[in-house]
């Protein structure tokens, strides 16, 4: 279900606003126009919007699927984490994009672009864990397996679907000049719900998508092709 919400707020975004929900080209442009203190513009305005939106479905996740969403992280020395989030940051201002960016909305455009970043970054993340795990021996090394389905609560994915259904078609009820302030912050809200719903934001469940060659586990495969086959 965490797929479909994902593909859901991006094709909300692009339908109604024309927006692509690349959440690196979001948060990165608005926080630098919040540091350089310029104009407030409708571009400004609706980024902002949309990461309020994030935020409210991030924290919905923490309150009723903490579990799920946000286990434990794992205990890497801080310096790490500093180096591996400068790297993000320059990987996907140089690639001009991420995974939802490229991936769930490029994909489906036949972006060129896309289709040649999306491939690049999941080699190059599946080579990092093969090297840290299985070359280097940093991390610990499972042996391989399809691991098994990870069971999460279905109260929560089957509510947050109605209520982003029930989001989704208020939308195209409201006047112009209101739904332009509260799409952009439904978009963000569906996004954040699909990616607690979907163990995106499970640092072990990424680890083990991108670990082939050990306890690999498919299972954001789905998710991707589900939100590809909804924003289509």
């Amino acid at each position: 279900m965490g797929g479909i919400l994902i593909g859901l707020s991006a094709a909300l975004a692009f339908l109604i606003d024309g927006k692509i929900t690349g959440i690196s080209g979001i948060a990165g442009p608005f926080l630098r126009g919040v540091v350089l203190c310029e104009p407030w513009n409708h571009g400004q305005a609706w980024k902002g919007l949309f990461l309020v939106g994030l935020a409210l479905g991030g924290l919905a996740n923490l309150c009723l699927n903490q579990d799920f969403a946000f286990p434990e992280a794992f205990s890497y020395h801080p310096l790490r984490y500093v180096v591996a989030g400068i790297c993000v940051g320059s990987g996907t201002r140089l690639g001009r994009g991420c995974t939802s960016g490229h991936g769930i909305c490029g994909l489906p455009r036949f972006s060129l672009r896309s289709w040649i970043a999306v491939p690049t970054f999941m080699a190059v993340a599946g080579g990092t864990i093969a090297i840290t795990r299985h070359a280097l021996k940093v991390d610990v090394q499972k042996p391989w397996k399809v691991a098994e389905v990870q069971l999460v609560n279905w109260k929560f994915p089957v509510g947050a679907m109605a209520v982003s259904a029930i989001l989704a078609a208020s939308l195209l009820r409201l006047p112009g000049k209101i739904r332009t302030y509260v799409a952009p912050v439904v978009s963000g809200l569906i996004f954040g719900l699909g990616l607690g719903c979907s163990g995106m934001t499970s640092q072990a469940k990424v680890f083990d998508f991108l670990d082939v060659g050990g306890a690999w586990d498919p299972s954001l495969a789905f998710v991707m092709g589900c939100g590809l086959c909804v924003s289509f």
